[in-house]
C-alpha cells in the first residue's frame, strides 16, 4: 500500500538509539561530567572533532560495500569507549575516550543514508530519508529528557545507559541492516536538510564528501566564500553556546539539569514543525534571505540572553532558557538555507561544495565546544556577548552577497 512507503524500516531502530545517545545524552552529559573549567569544552571538542574522520570511513565503506559492518563496528566502538569513559582518570584519558566515542558514532552515522539510496528505488528516497531523520529526532528528544533527569547526580549511570543502549543496537544492525549490492557513488547522494539542533557534530543526513582542488578554486565565485565564512563563524559560536548552556545554568545558577534539557528538547521538537513552511519560503525568497533571517533571529534571541545574564538569582534562568529554546526553534532557517546554498553556488562541483559545508560544520562543532568552555570559565556573560558579536560578523558576511544579488536582480529588470 502506498502509505507504507513512509514507514521507517526496522534497521532505523539503530538510529533511534544512536540519536538518543549521540544527539540527546552526550551533548549534555559530556560537558557536565567534566571538571569545572576548560575541560568541559575540551572533552566535547574531542568528541566532535572525531567526526572529521567520517569521510575516510565512508569512502572505505562505499569502496568495499561494508555498510552493515561499518554501522555495527561504529556502534561497538562507541560502546567500548563509553565504558572506558566511566573509568576514573585525568583530562587526557577522558578526551581520548570521548574522541573514540565520536569516531564510533560518526562511523555509524556516515552509512545511514547509503542504506536507503543503495537498496530503495529513487522514488522512495525522500520518504525514507524523512523517516530516518524522524527516527533520529525522536531519539534525540528522549535523550535530552533523560539527560535532564539523570543530570550531575548520575553521570556514570548516564554513560553506562548510553553504552547499554548502543550495545542493543549492535545485534539489531547485524540482523536488520540491508546488505547493499549496488555501488552508488556517494557523490550521487543529494544533501537533505540537517535536523535536530546545532550541538550535534554529525548526522546520517549529511553525506560526507572529499573537498577537491576544484571546489577550493570555486570558493572565490558566486558568494561561496561569504557563505562558508558566515556559516563557520555562526555555527562555531552558537554550537559553543548550545554545548555549554547546561553547564552555565546548572553550575552558575543552581538550576536543576531538567530545565536546560527540557528547553533544548522543546526547541528541537518545535523546530521540526518549521521545515515545510521554511522550504516553501525558500522558493519565494531565496536561500540568502532565509539564511540572513535565521542569523538575525538568533542574534535577537542571544541578545535577550546576554541582557538577562546580569540579573541576579535564579529568576533569570527561565527567561534565559526560553531565549535559548528559541535559538533551536529557528534552526530550520539555517539548515534548509545552508543545504540549498551548498548545492546551488557551485552546480558543477556540488558534491565537493557539500563536503566543504560538512567540513566547516564538523570544525565548528569541535572548535565551538572548546571555545565555549574557555569563555564560560570567564563568565556566562562573556560567552553570550561573544556569541552575539560572532553572529553580527556572520550577518555582515551573509548580507554582502544578498545585497549584490538584489542589485543584480534590479538591474536585470
Amino acid at each position: 500500500m502506498p502509505h507504507r512507503k513512509l514507514l521507517p524500516a526496522r534497521w532505523m531502530g539503530c538510529y533511534v538509539l544512536l540519536g538518543l545517545v549521540q544527539n540527546g545524552l552526550l551533548p549534555i552529559i559530556l560537558p557536565l561530567a567534566a571538571a569545572p573549567g576548560r575541560t568541559a569544552g575540551l572533552t566535547y571538542g574531542a568528541f566532535a572533532a572525531a567526526g572529521i574522520a567520517a569521510p575516510f570511513i565512508g569512502a572505505w565503506s562505499d569502496r568495499h560495500s561494508r555498510h552493515r559492518w561499518t554501522l555495527a563496528g561504529g556502534l561497538g566502538l562507541a560502546v567500548v569507549a563509553l565504558l572506558l569513559h566511566v573509568v576514573p582518570g585525568g583530562v587526557v584519558q577522558h578526551m581520548a575516550s570521548a574522541a573514540l566515542v565520536g569516531l564510533g558514532v560518526a562511523s555509524a552515522n556516515t552509512v545511514g543514508t547509503m542504506f536507503i539510496v543503495e537498496v530503495e528505488p529513487r522514488e522512495r528516497w525522500d520518504g525514507q530519508i524523512a523517516a530516518l531523520q524522524a527516527s533520529i529526532g525522536g531519539g534525540q528528544l528522549v535523550g535530552l529528557l533523560l539527560a535532564g533527569v539523570l543530570g550531575l547526580r548520575h553521570v556514570e549511570a548516564s554513560f553506562l545507559l548510553g553504552g547499554g543502549l548502543l550495545l542493543l543496537a549492535v545485534p539489531l544492525a547485524l540482523l536488520t541492516a540491508p546488505d547493499p549490492v549496488v555501488s552508488m557513488p556517494r557523490r550521487e547522494v543529494v544533501s537533505r536538510p540537517i535536523r535536530g539542533g546545532d550541538a550535534v557534530a554529525t548526522g546520517p543526513s549529511r553525506a560526507f564528501h572529499r573537498a577537491t582542488r576544484r571546489s577550493l578554486l570555486a570558493l572565490g565565485r558566486n558568494g561561496l566564500t561569504w557563505f562558508l565564512g558566515a556559516w563557520l563563524v555562526s555555527y562555531t559560536a552558537t554550537n559553543g553556546l548550545s554545548v555549554m548552556i547546561a553547564v552555565a545554568t546548572v553550575r552558575g545558577y543552581g538550576a536543576p539539569a531538567t530545565l536546560p534539557t527540557t528547553a533544548y528538547a522543546v526547541g528541537v521538537g518545535l523546530s521540526l514543525l518549521l521545515y515545510r513552511p521554511v522550504s516553501r519560503w525558500l522558493g519565494h525568497a531565496g536561500p540568502w534571505r532565509v539564511l540572513t533571517a535565521g542569523l538575525a533571529a538568533r542574534a535577537v534571541l542571544v541578545a535577550g540572553m546576554a541582557a538577562l545574564v546580569g540579573t541576579e538569582g535564579r529568576s533569570a534562568v527561565i527567561p534565559i532558557l526560553i531565549c535559548f529554546g528559541g535559538t533551536q526553534i529557528v534552526w530550520p532557517l539555517l539548515s534548509v538555507a545552508s543545504n540549498a546554498l551548498a548545492v546551488t553556488l557551485s552546480p558543477a562541483h556540488r558534491a565537493e561544495t557539500v563536503g566543504l559545508l560538512n567540513a566547516a560544520t564538523s570544525m565548528g562543532a569541535a572548535v565551538g565546544g572548546i571555545i565555549g568552555g574557555v569563555l564560560l570559565r570567564e563568565s556566562f556573560f562573556v560567552l553570550c556577548w561573544t556569541v552575539l558579536l560572532a553572529l553580527g560578523v556572520a550577518l555582515l558576511l551573509a548580507w554582502h552577497p544578498m545585497i549584490r544579488l538584489d542589485a543584480a536582480e534590479a538591474a536585470a529588470e
